[in-house]
């Protein structure tokens, strides 16, 4: 919870470490550590991370939204969902400003 650190994370490569292993798990249908590596980007400032590392999450995140399991389909999708609507919100106040 501490932002801080979830930012050290970000900076560190953090999202690249869970891309692959968020890929792999889908490769071995894992489906335990597909669903652990989803509720880790639900807390995750993607926002704060690099447009490389964040395309990369979000190719693999977008190829679960067909993944044989409703959970993690749809647990995919409303992650995706939750991105476009931040990044929206994001992209309108640089707007602003």
């Amino acid at each position: 919870q501490d932002s801080s650190v979830l930012i050290w994370f970000l900076s560190k490569g953090g999202v690249l470490i869970l891309t692959t292993w968020l890929s792999q798990a889908a490769v071995e249908e894992q489906t335990s550590v597909i669903l652990l590596i989803l509720k880790v980007l639900c807390h995750l400032p993607l926002h704060k991370a690099s447009p490389e590392n964040m395309s990369a999450i979000l190719q693999s995140v977008n190829g679960l939204r067909f993944y044989r399991t409703s959970d993690i389909s749809n647990r995919a999708k409303g992650l995706l969902s939750r991105w476009t609507k931040l990044f929206a919100k994001i992209q309108a106040m640089k707007k602003q400003n």
